[in-house]
């Protein structure tokens, strides 16, 4: 898990007073274990520096005392105990709407195509909004009702996940992130003929969107050139969201940019899909 480089002449370097340094390679494929092992690397190497730094000044309590020290504490705010449980549940949450988001509305509009009805309902007096807007809001409370259920069912009373801020802020952010992304799924029923194709291009463009929007890794980890790119991705937004609003207790107030983002980037999106369901039948 760990590999300590001791390069040379470190003992001769000591001795004489030189600045010297030693490497330590963490492998983190296991992160909890792999940095707890940097962390109690870091504490001995500065015990170590310390007791050498004694040894040079004599090592008399009086001189100890009379040198400046640096403490570090660390204060965790929003989740004081670091439990990974509340981090891991939300994130599975997040990833289950997203799936869904995407896959539930691409499915009920693929399997009118399956059925032969979309050229019924297109004859009919209704518009295609008319007609894709009831799915989207029908998979929405669908959507809504199993978030409440991993919620309040499972995630508060089995792993203790707070909700410090607005319950419905955060259901009707839920909302909006489902209509963000209902968007994207219209657009693969455009292109797609059967419900075994929506799911092999759900899988492709959820994938990303998993990976690289901030929920295994932050952002702040990625390429510039990701950050950038996920500037696109409504669940970028959606995580801040929700994080600040369960974790935090932030409003509307503190995270109105991600909301005003996520709102934008999803009218475009499910405007997107309108114009290609409609152009697809020309």
């Amino acid at each position: 898990m760990a590999v300590l480089e001791i390069p040379p002449r470190f003992q001769e370097q000591l001795a004489v007073g030189e600045p010297t340094a030693v490497q330590l390679l963490v492998d983190t494929t296991n992160a909890p274990q792999g940095l707890s092992a940097a962390g109690y690397a870091g504490r001995i190497v500065a015990q170590f520096g310390q007791d050498i730094l004694s040894t040079r000044i004599g090592g008399s309590s009086q001189a100890m005392a009379s040198l400046p020290i640096v403490t570090s504490e660390h204060r965790i705010w929003y989740n004081p105990d670091q439990n990974e449980a509340w981090f891991e549940s939300i994130s599975h949450l997040l990833r289950m709407i997203t799936i869904f988001a995407i896959l539930l509305p691409a499915s009920a509009m693929v399997r009118e195509k399956e059925r032969g009805t979309v050229e019924q309902l297109l004859v009919s007096p209704l518009t295609p909004l008319l007609i894709m807007l009831p799915k989207v809001l029908a998979m929405t409370i669908v959507i809504l009702g199993a978030a409440a259920v991993a919620l309040f069912g499972v995630m508060q009373p089995l792993f203790g996940v707070p909700v410090r801020g607005s319950v419905t802020l955060f259901f009707f952010m839920t909302a909006l992130f489902t209509f963000t992304t209902a968007g994207m799924g219209l657009f693969a029923s455009t292109i797609t003929r059967n419900q075994a194709q929506v799911g092999l291009l759900t899988l492709l463009v959820v994938a990303p969107m998993l990976m690289l929007s901030g929920i295994t890794t932050p952002m702040e980890a990625l390429p510039d050139w990701v950050n950038v790119l996920m500037l696109l991705s409504p669940l970028r937004y959606f995580i801040e969201i929700a994080h600040g609003i369960l974790l935090k207790g932030a409003g509307l107030d503190v995270l109105w940019s991600q909301t005003l983002a996520m709102a934008a980037l999803g009218g475009a999106l499910f405007g997107f899909g309108t114009w290609r369901f409609r152009r697809q039948f020309q």
